[in-house]
């Protein structure tokens, strides 16, 4: 009887230590796909391609604007602008605004101007990453899996940011000379932790609008990714950054 409970017990033992073994692997498993996934989206990375790709969607947004303006100016004036030809409107347009204001030289001024800071410029490729749903009811952290996932980020020798360019969802969001933001807090400790961060020497730096927008920035150093709070100055591993701000499990 002793011996069969011994036996039992022992069996236990080693299954309570394969599970987990196992649960560890699985977890060890997890957070490597996301590595390994972040790492095939920088090794299809074509830089010079993307640096294109960004000015052209630049320009294309820039074109955008321009029309949207000219169309309130002449719905402002009473002009139906739907039953006149492109040519006739851009002549009103000019005659109302002058030609440089609202014209085809202003998109290519401005275009000119942001591939000024973008183009021939060593760039940090910063990947997005996305919250999506997981199996099992989990949140899982993901790669951006559009046609430009990265943002760009620009720094001098002391390592402040000298332009950036966020890209969300297809489209430009933010660009600036440096990195100005809504908030007070978050603007002035950007300098200090992107210089900290990058005296690291990270693998890779990341950005997640879904965690916290413009407040954090996360990289990867020795296969962990890490979530810096840029207003609050605190800097968390990700499952402790989950834990902490009580969000569902995140692979």
């Amino acid at each position: 009887m002793v011996l069969f409970i011994t036996r039992v017990e022992i069996i236990m033992k080693k299954t309570s230590l394969l599970l987990l073994i196992n649960s560890l692997f699985i977890q060890t498993m997890v957070s490597q796909t996301l590595i390994q996934k972040i790492e095939n989206n920088y090794d299809v990375l074509d830089s010079v391609s993307y640096i294109e790709n960004i000015i052209f969607l630049f320009k294309a947004q820039v074109t955008k604007e321009i029309n949207e303006m000219n169309d309130v100016t002449l719905e402002l004036r009473g002009i139906d602008y739907n039953n006149i030809d492109s040519l006739r409107k851009q002549n009103i347009i000019d005659s109302i605004m002058g030609k440089r204001m609202y014209s085809k030289d202003l998109v290519e001024e401005r275009t000119k101007w942001f591939t000024s800071f973008i183009k021939d410029k060593p760039a940090y490729y910063v990947l997005n990453l996305r919250v999506d749903a997981c199996c099992d009811n989990q949140i899982c952290l993901l790669p951006d899996t559009s046609s430009l996932p990265f943002n760009l980020f620009y720094f001098d020798k002391r390592s402040n940011v000298k332009f950036f360019v966020l890209v969300n969802n297809g489209q430009i969001s933010h660009y600036d000379n440096s990195y100005r933001t809504f908030s007070k807090p978050l603007s002035n400790n950007a300098l200090k932790i992107f210089r900290e961060i990058r005296q690291k020497n990270p693998k890779y730096l990341l950005y997640s609008y879904d965690l916290e927008q413009m407040n954090t920035i996360l990289y990867v150093l020795n296969d962990k990714i890490y979530v810096y709070r840029i207003a609050q100055m605190e800097e968390y591993e990700l499952n402790e950054y989950k834990k902490k701000f009580m969000l569902p499990p995140i692979n």
